[in-house]
């Protein structure tokens, strides 16, 4: 792989941003068996347009207008890390989207595709004004909490803990319920609030991953679930324990609005049993 620097400035979300050129790597690296890669900018009147080449298999003609969707994938990879669950492109869309980034592709079968994101240029900031005053964020329920977070699909832990860590969290992710305690056992404490997928690899639901957890801490762990299922159970699970369930891909504001929510209902709940001791 190679990347040819810029020293161009944008403006766009240095976060999202980030996510959507990972998403895009991530995917080229999956589909380029032999070859390689090439990450770079062209600007062209004003805009810069990130680029990701690849000497990849190629998307057939009646295929690119599908790989942006849900859980598309080329070719017949089994749901194992490396095929993915198909969800990086359609977050590279869902961010884009946001952003109002436009993003196309261009690809070949047998010869390769590149991917490229196009963003507003700014001039070069020579010089960054700090406030002197410290601007707290309405989401400050989230700042310095431990977060876990578990899920079968590395892309998704990567992002999610990224984004999380961005907002001030203190992040643990892991594949499993069982991983989770293990990694939560450098703590003196349980987590703050666990976000699960509900389909995990060892054949648990995030619904009986968070029981779990929640025993092993003797505590109630405020939580709540996300997936990728479109079906009734997963819904249906999460209404019957009291969880909130958010669909992926999952805009960071929805997911920010739903952590603040599962955190503020517990201080709540706090300040309720503090009274009653009185």
């Amino acid at each position: 792989m190679r990347v040819v620097a810029c020293d161009a400035w944008v403006r766009s979300d240095f976060i999202l941003l980030e996510r959507i050129v990972f998403n895009l790597v991530s995917n080229a690296v999956r589909y380029t068996a032999k070859g390689g890669l090439v990450v770079g900018c062209r600007s062209r009147s004003g805009q810069l347009r990130i680029e990701v080449w690849d000497t990849g298999s190629g998307i057939p003609q009646d295929q690119q207008q599908h790989i942006f969707t849900e859980f598309y994938r080329l070719g017949k990879h089994d749901r194992d890390k490396r095929g993915g669950l198909g969800l990086g492109l359609a977050i590279v869309d869902r961010l884009c989207r946001l952003l109002t980034h436009p993003i196309n592709l261009k690809s070949a079968p047998g010869k390769g595709s590149c991917f490229s994101v196009t963003l507003p240029m700014v001039c070069a900031q020579v010089e960054v004004i700090k406030s002197p005053v410290s601007v707290r964020s309405r989401f400050d329920a989230s700042h310095g909490k431990l977060v876990l977070v578990i899920d079968d699909d590395p892309l998704v832990l990567d992002g999610m803990s990224g984004l999380l860590r961005s907002w001030g969290c203190l992040v643990v992710t892991a594949n499993t319920d069982s991983a989770a305690l293990a990694a939560l056992s450098q703590y003196d404490y349980p987590p703050d609030v666990i976000i699960s997928d509900y389909h995990l690899c060892d054949g648990k639901t995030g619904v009986e991953a968070i029981a779990r957890l929640c025993s092993a801490s003797s505590v109630s762990i405020p939580a709540f679930l996300m997936t990728g299922d479109t079906n009734p159970e997963p819904q249906r699970q999460a209404q019957e324990n009291g969880y909130p369930l958010l669909h992926k891909p999952i805009e960071p504001m929805a997911l920010r609005a739903t952590l603040t929510q599962v955190l503020t209902k517990r201080k709540s709940i706090n300040l309720l049993s503090l009274e009653a001791t009185k």
